[in-house]
């Protein structure tokens, strides 16, 4: 029986690209030979390297079930069993926190927190950067609001928690506050996690192509606290690396890199990415959800043919996609630096990620479940009211609530 239930006998350009995405990296991983062995097997770093293995193997087998799904299983009439629920809920959480331990796993074992770009470059696309642990933690804090989210959504189609079908009439004012409460408190506990966004390091995208001048390290102390991970630092001392004491500087100068401008091209293209995605594929449809008056069950009895959002491929493939995004940044970077990526096929990689994930979110079963003004009233409170993101969404709740409800 299937996992999610496709949305057309054809696959769409997201899927075709998904295929080629994993079917390029397996490719690379497979013809590496010993690097790829010892990319896994060596004993530094093991907790990092066995949950990032896992992980990649998740991410696998979720792909090939979205494919397959999409590909083959024809339209049902019918609501998916409890064990579907349950099925896509236990990957989503299986897969939000094995990214986020693969993520944490590596700012521990490795001796990312002493390392300092060059102004203005980040590790994730940059040929002479490395990856810092201030970028890790901020992506173990996104990936920690996705699953987060995924929870969300998958609550959204229990009829126990949302339904109000006990009362002997829904219609009465008593039913209706029983309903806005309960998804007033689903979308505060979602949006919840914002709170503790001034806790992790901010990198803005902007900086990778000012290109600021640094500042002066005269106040670095200098000692030899991290002698004992000299094996790591020989593989960073062969990109360019150079030592100030237990900082760690590596990167190239201004204008060395022949792909400066294709980097900073894809910097700005990520920046409105993330615009995109945090005003409206997150707080948006979040808000959007929450708005919803009809309950699960009433809906299912409107619109029998009609799946959760959280269970529908389209979905599906972007969830996937999203959190396939945010681990490869790291690991196709660690690839090039173990030689078994180019610097080109890497980029290629990464820009074909991010081609993707803009693709799978303008299906109808993602931005299309997602309300306008909530998304632009959430843009507009992000730049009038910064850095208060729970607020923000109660206030855009709440303004939209009136004119709904």
């Amino acid at each position: 029986m299937q996992l999610v239930r496709p949305d057309n006998n054809h696959p769409p350009l997201s899927i075709i690209g998904l295929i080629l995405f994993f079917t390029l990296l397996l490719t690379s991983l497979t013809i590496s030979g010993n690097n790829l062995k010892k990319l896994f097997t060596d004993h530094h770093g093991r907790s990092h390297r066995l949950t990032g293995l896992f992980h990649l193997f998740w991410l696998a087998f979720g792909a090939v079930i979205v494919i397959v799904s999409s590909k083959h299983f024809h339209h049902n009439n019918y609501y998916p069993h409890y064990w579907h629920n349950m099925t896509c809920l236990m990957y989503d959480i299986i897969l939000g926190l094995s990214g986020i331990i693969t993520t944490l796993t590596a700012a521990s074992s490795f001796p990312h927190k002493h390392v300092v770009n060059q102004p203005g470059e980040s590790g994730t696309l940059s040929k002479y950067a490395m990856v810092t642990q201030d970028e890790m933690m901020e992506h173990s804090f996104y990936q920690g609001v996705n699953l987060c989210q995924a929870l969300f959504l998958h609550v959204g189609t229990w009829g126990v928690i949302l339904d109000s079908e006990n009362n002997d009439d829904e219609s009465t004012t008593t039913s209706l506050v029983l309903l806005f409460a309960k998804r007033f408190l689903l979308l505060f506990l979602v949006t919840l996690p914002w709170s503790i966004r001034k806790r992790f390091p901010v990198n803005s995208f902007s900086d990778n192509w000012k290109r600021k001048r640094s500042r002066s390290n005269s106040n670095v102390k200098h000692d030899n606290t991290i002698t004992n991970n000299n094996h790591h630092h020989e593989k960073l001392q062969a990109n360019g690396e150079k030592r100030v004491g237990t900082i760690i500087q590596v990167g190239a100068q201004k204008g060395s890199s022949k792909s400066l401008w294709l980097i900073n091209g894809m910097y700005r293209f990520k920046k409105w990415q993330y615009i995109f995605y945090k005003h409206v594929i997150l707080h948006g449809l979040n808000i959007s959800v929450a708005l919803s008056i009809s309950s699960s069950s009433q809906q299912q009895q409107q619109q029998p043919d009609k799946w959760p959002l959280p269970l529908t491929s389209e979905w599906r493939t972007f969830w996937l996609l999203l959190n396939t995004s945010y681990v490869m940044e790291f690991f196709l970077q660690t690839l090039v630096k173990r030689q078994i990526l180019t610097q080109r096929k890497m980029m290629i990689l990464n820009a074909l990620l991010m081609t993707l994930a803009t693709i799978a979110s303008m299906e109808r079963n993602v931005l299309g479940q997602v309300r306008i003004e909530a998304a632009l009233i959430s843009l507009f409170l992000n730049f009038y009211n910064r850095g208060h993101d729970v607020l923000n969404t109660i206030m855009t709740f709440f303004m939209l609530s009136k004119l709904i409800w």
